[in-house]
């Protein structure tokens, strides 16, 4: 099997048809483009969600804390724990161990997520340290909860740039690559987004913001201002983008001439060959809002540039991006993402 995650057909097929039913706790479980699950505890509701860092390196520890911690605050709520799972190859030593760890409670310690348990173990399973987190959050009665999907004529808002965390693992893992065809300025810069992987507090913020309408969930829950939100992960902006409309069962237009780069960015994809639209961005969060001027009013608060780069359409119009040209290309389902090619 090729490397990466699973497509949608492959996922759906030998993964979520055979899980078995979800009980009444359960609100909503695994699919397609949904990364948590949504279990009520009593009055409140608990969100929760896992990732693996396959491609991290040296800087698994960090990657770890921030991917799931990522997913819980595109759900708009803010991470309150972690557990994490070590998988190192007998290649590895004390301090490769200690290193990761050291990394992941720097991390937890800045967002404010307890490391409340986990595993750890040395594998010839495994030829390089494999980290997997579990990270989950509260909202309490009374609180704001996104709607949980899109809707036709919601506005698509990208927060800061593409390729965030790709430039990053390039410009870490694979610096002699880059060596002779991206300056030194480019790849310092791109060591430094590592400062901007977290979306934990424009997610949170983004999620609490109430829907001018007043309207609640079915289950009671203050509606947010925003539809439905989601980290820009594995397969790019192209692949969120995707996955959320799939998601949601509608259709979306994506602008690529408005999605914003950095200059280290787009010089380090040129490099490599890399597709920059497909390529993983930890650090940029994709939101579905009926309200974009409330929205981005708020991340103009938390000190955050967002971007209006698309829009949702009605299912039978289908999912496209606009090329530079502007003619109108089929939207591909997310496939292994452009880190794996280096």
């Amino acid at each position: 099997m090729k490397i990466g995650k699973l497509t949608d057909e492959q996922l759906q097929t030998l993964v979520l048809s055979r899980l078995p039913a979800l009980s009444a706790t359960t609100l909503s479980g695994a699919g397609i483009g949904a990364d948590c699950a949504w279990i009520k505890t009593g009055e409140d509701l608990m969100v929760t969600s896992s990732d693996p860092i396959t491609a991290g390196g040296t800087e698994a520890g960090t990657l770890a804390i921030h991917v799931s911690c990522n997913d819980i605050a595109a759900c708009g709520v803010r991470p309150s724990g972690i557990l994490i799972v070590i998988i190192a190859p007998p290649s590895a030593t004390e301090e490769d161990i200690r290193m990761t760890v050291d990394q992941a409670s720097r991390e937890a310690q800045t967002l404010g997520v307890d490391i409340v348990g986990g595993h750890t173990e040395i594998s010839d399973a495994v030829n390089k340290m494999i980290v997997v987190s579990t990270a989950f959050g509260l909202v309490r009665k009374g609180g704001a909860v996104p709607l949980g999907k899109a809707m036709p004529g919601d506005s698509l808002i990208m927060t800061k740039t593409a390729a965030i965390e790709g430039s990053f693992i390039a410009a870490n893992e694979h610096r002699k690559k880059l060596e002779g065809k991206v300056s030194e300025e480019d790849i310092r810069e791109a060591l430094s987004y590592k400062d901007l992987i977290s979306v934990v507090n424009e997610g949170s913020a983004c999620g609490s913001l109430r829907s001018p309408s007043g309207n609640v969930r079915e289950d009671g829950f203050a509606l947010s201002a925003v539809n439905l939100m989601h980290d820009v992960t594995e397969g790019g902006v192209f692949g969120a983008a995707f996955e959320m409309a799939d998601f949601s069962k509608t259709g979306v237009v994506i602008d690529k001439r408005l999605v914003p780069f950095t200059k280290a960015s787009s010089s380090i994809c040129a490099a490599l060959g890399l597709d920059p639209f497909r390529l993983i961005s930890s650090g940029s969060l994709m939101i579905a809002s009926p309200y974009p001027e409330q929205v981005m009013a708020e991340l103009d608060k938390q000190g955050v540039s967002s971007t209006v780069i698309g829009k949702f359409t009605d299912i039978s119009e289908g999912l496209f991006y606009i090329e530079n040209d502007g003619s109108y290309v089929k939207l591909s389902p997310p496939g292994a993402d452009e880190i794996y090619s280096i």
